[in-house]
C-alpha cells in the first residue's frame, strides 16, 4: 500500500516484470549469436512480451473494474489523458529521433510516419523491408488495447448496457478476424 493514496500494489506482479525483461534481452541478444546455454532459454524470449500484455491488461483493467465494482463513475476522458500522458511523448520522442536522425536507426527504411502516428505500425508488419524501429509494435497493440478495453466496457459490461451489448464480442471477433486477413497476416 502506498501512503498518502488508497492505491493497492501487487508486489508479486512487479516481481514478474523482472524475468519477463530478462527473458527479452535474453531473446534479442540471440540476434548476435547466443553463448551455448542461452539459445534454449533465448527460445522463449516471446513469452516476456506476452508476460507484459497479460500484466497491462490486469493492471489497467483492473483500476477500471475496481470503479465498477464500488459503483464509481469512470471518467473516460481522464483514463484517456493518463495513458496518453504515460506513453505518448515519450514515443513521439523515440520517433523525432528515427525521423530526423537517419544515423540513430538500427536498420535502414522506416515504416511510413502516419503508421507510427496512428498506432497502426503493427497492421502489415514487415521487418525484413521497412525494419527500423520495429519494436514499437508492442506500443501500438498496447495503444489499441486502451482504445478497445473502455469501449468493451461501456458497450458491455457496464451497468447501462443492454441485451443486446451481447453482440459486441462476436463483432469484436468478426472485426479482428477481418484485420488480420486484410492486413494478410500469418496465423
Amino acid at each position: 500500500m502506498q501512503t498518502g493514496a488508497s492505491v493497492n500494489r501487487f508486489a508479486g506482479l512487479d516481481h514478474l516484470r523482472a524475468p519477463a525483461i530478462i527473458l527479452v534481452f535474453i531473446y534479442h541478444y540471440g540476434i548476435f549469436g547466443h553463448p551455448d546455454g542461452l539459445s534454449f532459454i533465448g527460445s522463449f524470449g516471446w513469452t516476456g512480451v506476452d508476460l507484459f500484455f497479460v500484466l497491462s491488461g490486469f493492471l489497467i483493467g483492473g483500476q477500471l473494474f475496481a470503479k465498477m465494482a464500488r459503483q464509481e463513475n469512470i471518467s473516460y476522458g481522464e483514463f484517456y489523458f493518463k495513458r496518453f500522458l504515460r506513453i505518448v511523448p515519450a514515443y513521439l520522442f523515440i520517433l523525432a529521433l528515427y525521423l530526423l536522425f537517419p544515423g540513430f536507426k538500427e536498420r535502414s527504411e522506416l515504416p511510413p510516419t502516419w503508421k507510427f502516428l496512428t498506432f497502426t505500425q503493427n497492421f502489415g508488419l514487415d521487418i525484413i523491408h521497412q525494419g527500423a524501429f520495429s519494436h514499437a509494435w508492442s506500443l501500438c497493440i498496447e495503444e489499441q488495447f486502451y482504445l478497445v478495453l473502455p469501449l468493451f466496457i461501456i458497450g458491455f459490461v457496464s451497468r447501462k448496457a443492454s441485451q443486446k451489448a451481447v453482440w459486441l464480442i462476436p463483432i469484436v471477433f468478426v472485426f479482428g478476424l477481418a484485420v488480420r486477413l486484410a492486413a494478410g497476416t500469418s496465423w
